[in-house]
């Protein structure tokens, strides 16, 4: 058996106290689901310059410029 100490339980007592908890209703499921979103218009969006959908005066998506 091993030593017990101050620390440890200390540690042991805010480490796992929530174990197990779930918080009813949705919780960060709406900001995620906007983060996700953002991620999605970002994403079409530079495949868009990229396909050269949307061009931009002066720039080129190509690897020599």
């Amino acid at each position: 058996m091993g030593q017990k100490t101050a620390l440890g339980t200390l540690l042991k007592s805010i480490g796992n106290s929530g174990q197990g908890k779930v918080v009813p209703g949705w919780g960060a499921v709406p900001v995620m689901a906007f983060i996700g979103c953002l991620l999605l218009v970002f994403l079409v969006l530079m495949l868009q310059i990229y396909n050269e959908s949307i061009l931009f005066q002066g720039f080129s998506p190509e690897w020599n410029g």
